[in-house]
């Protein structure tokens, strides 16, 4: 019989937490760098950022330029932090994150849900509803409602079992390049549905980040992903051109 062992990683992050609650690194300090951790611990580079990776996830640590890992608190925090500079980062987000596909179904757009995805209303797109979490079983940071172009609409139901962002399969399978993103942040009250799948009282104000994928012909897809207010964390990177 064999048991499978905890990554490396993971053991490192467990290490570091256990410090963190009985105040070996205190609010304000700074973790040891990298080449320390490597020391310390006998792994690679990648092991260790993986577990400050977490670490930060977890609301318990940020990484500053210049400064290193920085400790912000002892114990993990309820909130989503998503840092943005590149598509790469947005496929990365996928990939780390776990996506529960709630339902199915062709819609009439209404004049809003129209206008945040740049057609006309009454035009039937397929909807997808679902829920984002760091890790499967965990409790659900994101609920989403995403719109996919008709044009693509033969491939909808492959998106189910989809590791990986829907843009990319959509993009790949209808043959359409995304030739840009596009981006808006509006804050809210929720829905009672929205606010019952995020387990939040009626009312409660969130951050909706509404996501265009468009091609040559227009939108492929739009995503509407909704976060609590006081939870959501956005940052983006921005470098001078060249």
């Amino acid at each position: 019989m064999t048991t499978t062992q905890a990554p490396r990683y993971e053991k490192i992050f467990n290490v570091l937490c256990r410090r963190l609650e009985m105040g070996k690194y205190r609010i304000g300090m700074r973790l040891p760098t990298e080449s320390e951790l490597c020391e310390e611990f006998k792994a690679s580079r990648f092991t260790v950022r993986e577990s400050l990776r977490r670490l930060v996830h977890q609301g318990m640590v940020q990484r500053r330029q210049g400064a290193g890992s920085v400790v912000v608190a002892t114990k993990p925090q309820a909130r989503y932090v998503h840092t943005l500079s590149s598509w790469g980062d947005l496929f990365q987000f996928a990939l780390d994150t776990h996506y529960e596909l709630l339902s199915v179904k062709q819609v009439s757009l209404t004049a809003d849900i129209a206008f945040g995805v740049g057609v006309e209303s009454g035009e039937r797109w397929w909807q997808l509803a679902g829920l984002r979490r760091n890790e499967k079983g965990g409790k659900p940071f994101s609920y989403l409602q995403s719109y996919v172009a008709p044009r693509a609409g033969p491939y909808v139901r492959e998106l189910e079992h989809v590791v990986g962002p829907f843009y990319a399969h959509l993009a790949q399978r209808t043959g359409e390049e995304i030739l840009s993103v596009e981006q808006d942040l509006q804050g809210a009250p929720m829905t009672a549905g929205i606010t019952r799948y995020l387990q939040c009282k009626p009312g409660t104000i969130g951050i909706c980040a509404l996501r265009r994928y468009i091609g040559k012909k227009g939108t492929l897809i739009a995503s509407y992903n909704w976060h609590v207010a006081e939870k959501f964390h956005y940052r983006m990177k921005m470098s001078r051109d060249a």
